[in-house]
């Protein structure tokens, strides 16, 4: 999996990257409306925000690749 590679753990260790998981279980209205305000109405979904609220966050592909992931960490 790539979010618990090594590669991706020092990469997240090195940018100071902060991993939330939303657990969609009960179906909260609060995850439904951000799933909505991407433009999906189901899981998975990755986003990578930057540092700055005035950046775009990042939607990721929902079949990440270690490389894909690690590129996307670089970047913020």
């Amino acid at each position: 999996m790539a979010l618990h590679s090594p590669s991706v753990a020092e990469a997240f260790a090195r940018k100071g990257v902060v991993y939330l998981k939303a657990d969609w279980t009960n179906k909260s209205p609060e995850i439904a409306a951000l799933l909505e305000s991407f433009g999906r109405s189901g899981v998975p979904l990755y986003v990578v925000y930057g540092r700055s609220a005035a950046g775009s966050p990042q939607v990721l592909p929902q079949i990440l690749s270690e490389t894909g992931l690690i590129e996307a960490i670089e970047k913020i």
